[in-house]
């Protein structure tokens, strides 16, 4: 009931080791094994392969991307969110809101045998991407056949993107932009992305996203170093999500009245830089990252804190 507006399904790693990152989107990925004792998901490229691949890519071509479906196995969420029952509250929805791990999320944090993330081995990243816009393409079907009628958004989620522009990072801005926009392609509802840490903003910026998601919370005055970006990206109709509610402790000593006024101050540090307060103000609110590692208490604080943050600003609207 905290998100009516825009539901979305809840992913689980808690559950089960086939909700994490990597694992829960792995189903169709050719020759991928994991060890759930050693917590390890690796692609095994030593056997077999060719033919794996020869099968994933005669697969590309079923038109309900069958051969990628997320089972309830790899997603109670999903399930859960399947049974939700069609009565009252479906009024009130305006957007359904999935999620896919981002192909640089994924490619770094699945390896070949020798542990070399596949991010950096053109061809896996090829089979990497269309294995992940197969994904994004069965999810946005599935919510089309569930919730006739209203519109989808789809985000990729990287927080590996806040290793991106340190000297730790060995990632080529093209490769990320140009990985990005693959997925985003065939997508026909929004689509954002998520990253909950610094990154070099400029480079989600510049690729053919709506949404842009961020940790406003901690990370705002980062967002603010890139004015020229932000402005253009905003002009032609990008929109924020405004991480603005804390998924730590911090949740403890915040409430709507006091993430409000945060907010607020964010809208007034941005336009400062020469950004539009009304295009600013045309804004999605969410928790500033998931809420995994959190108490369920302090899990459901923030759901509920997002809700009436919005719900305040929107009053006021």
């Amino acid at each position: 009931g905290n998100f009516s507006h825009i539901p979305f399904w809840p992913q689980l790693p808690k559950r089960s080791f086939k909700e994490g990152m990597v694992l829960q989107y792995s189903q169709g990925f050719p020759s991928l094994r994991w060890d759930e004792k050693d917590q390890r998901v690796w692609v095994d490229t030593s056997s077999g392969f060719d033919k794996e691949v020869e099968k994933f890519y005669e697969a590309l071509g079923d038109v309900n991307f069958k051969p990628f479906e997320i089972t309830e196995e790899f997603s109670k969420g999903l399930q859960l969110f399947r049974d939700l029952a069609p009565g009252d509250d479906w009024k009130q929805i305006k957007y359904v809101k999935g999620q896919v791990t981002g192909p640089i999320t994924f490619g770094l944090s699945l390896t070949d045998p020798e542990g070399k993330p596949v991010f950096y081995d053109p061809t896996l990243r090829e089979i990497l991407v269309k294995h992940l816009t197969s994904k994004a393409h069965w999810m946005e079907k599935r919510f089309h056949e569930q919730f006739p009628g209203v519109p989808t958004i789809l985000f990729f989620d990287e927080p590996s993107l806040s290793s991106f522009g340190s000297g730790f990072s060995g990632l080529n801005r093209e490769d990320v932009v140009l990985s990005l926009n693959e997925c985003f392609q065939g997508v026909k509802g929004l689509k954002g992305v998520h990253c909950c840490g610094n990154t070099d903003w400029s480079v989600l910026l510049s690729a053919n996203l709506d949404i842009l998601s961020f940790d406003a919370y901690g990370y705002l005055e980062t967002l603010s170093l890139y004015p020229k970006e932000l402005k253009a990206f905003l002009e032609k109709g990008g929109i924020l999500a405004w991480g603005i509610v804390p998924t730590s402790e911090d949740i403890l000593k915040e409430n709507a009245l006091s993430l409000v006024e945060r907010f607020k101050k964010g809208i007034v540090v941005l336009s400062k830089k020469g950004i539009d307060q009304a295009l600013l103000q045309r804004a999605i609110l969410t928790p500033s990252c998931g809420t995994a590692s959190l108490s369920i208490p302090l899990a459901e604080r923030v759901c509920q804190v997002t809700a009436e943050v919005s719900k305040r600003l929107r009053d006021k609207e």
